[in-house]
Parts: structure tokens; sequence; C-alpha cells
């Protein structure tokens, strides 16, 4: 893990930054499921589920009202320690996990889908291959997988802003479409669907967001 790593994953163990942000983002009503969740749902041939970087486990909690089995891991123990707090009534499993060891963690065809939700965002490109290899591991045979991106010029970039009420430098690895679907594909995923959007800021600038939805093939 390099310097601008490092300090981006600091920042998601900060206790100041994590109360910030599970204000904004934690608090999302189970009970209002998105529709973008609920289209997920309907292409599982199963009821496992795993929400890969969870963060506040706003959209874990919403999976679980479902009534879906989840899974839910993320690499800040504090957000997770956060999210377990907030989720106390549901019926989530919740770890503490570097997702690059995904595929070391679980069995095999563990899961019938993987929600990646703007958390590969801070992984470094050079260890994305090993993440979708685990992804594809324990997914089972079709399993699906949708992934969110932010879409840009191929890269890491340190973003400053405050939208959290407090200022902070992240790192944020911005894809080319082409570069992942390339890796999709050399990972065993067949692309079901690729869907381009803007919304939200990152630092002064508009988000374009990727999202992949992809059936792991074996």
């Amino acid at each position: 893990m390099d310097d601008k790593q490092s300090t981006t994953h600091q920042i998601y163990e900060d206790s100041q930054f994590v109360a910030a942000f599970m204000a904004k983002n934690g608090a999302v009503n189970a009970a209002t499921v998105s529709p973008r969740i609920r289209e997920f749902t309907l292409r599982l041939r199963g009821r496992r589920i795993i929400d890969v970087g969870c963060g506040p486990g706003s959209h874990a909690r919403q999976f679980a009202e479902l009534g879906f089995n989840v899974a839910a891991i993320d690499y800040s123990e504090a957000m997770i320690r956060a999210a377990r707090d907030l989720s106390a009534n549901a019926a989530i499993s919740f770890r503490h996990l570097d997702m690059r060891q995904i595929g070391e963690a679980f069995d095999a065809d563990s899961f019938d889908g993987a929600w990646v939700s703007a958390s590969l965002i801070h992984v470094p490109e050079a260890d994305v291959p090993q993440v979708l290899a685990g992804l594809h591991r324990i997914l089972i045979p079709n399993g699906i997988a949708r992934i969110t991106l932010k879409a840009g010029k191929q890269g890491p970039k340190v973003i400053s802003d405050d939208k959290y009420g407090l200022v902070v430098e992240r790192e944020f690895i911005f894809w080319e479409e082409s570069n992942f679907t390339r890796l999709l594909h050399d990972t065993g995923f067949d692309i079901s669907n690729v869907e381009i959007e803007v919304a939200g800021i990152t630092g002064t600038e508009p988000t374009t967001w990727l999202r992949y939805v992809a059936q792991a093939v074996k």
C-alpha cells in the first residue's frame, strides 16, 4: 500500500469522518428499497448476496429487508462497526475484510450475487484482477456481479472535498470503459449490461458512473 492509499484508508478509519459519512449515507430506510436493488435481485437464481465494500450497510439492509441472506464486507473496521450497530436488528453477517482476499475468505460458489457499489474505486488498478478473480470464484455459475465505478481518464487521482463537512483528500481510481470491459472478459465474466450515468460530484466535477452487470461464466 503506497502513501496515498494508506492515507485514504486512514480517512475511512477516522471516527469523525465515519460519523459524518454515516449521517449522510447510512440512514437509508431499509423498508424503502431502491429500484436498482430490486432490479438486481430479480436477476438472481438464489437468495445469497455479498455486499463488497458495504460502507454504512444501507444496501445490505435493503437486501435483508427483501429476505436475502446477506454477507457484507468492508476494509474499514470503523465502518463495519458503525454498519453493524446501525443494522443490529437485520440478519446480515458483517465482516472486516480486504476485498482483495475475497477469493480466499469464502468457499467457491458461495453466492448468487455480488453487489460492488462504488468500492472498487479505491482499489489500485494492479489489484483489480485479483478482486475480480475472487468474485468469479465465490459466485455460482452464471452468478451476477453488479459493479459501479467512477469513469474518466484511466488511473488514480487524489481528490480534495468537503462533502461530509470535513476537508479530506482521498485517492480514487478512474476507469475507461474499454479497459474494465477487457478485465471482466479476461476474468471469465460475460457482460449483460453497461449503464453510464452522471450523478453527484467528485471534488468539484460531476461524477460519471459506469454500472456493470456481469455473469460469472464457469
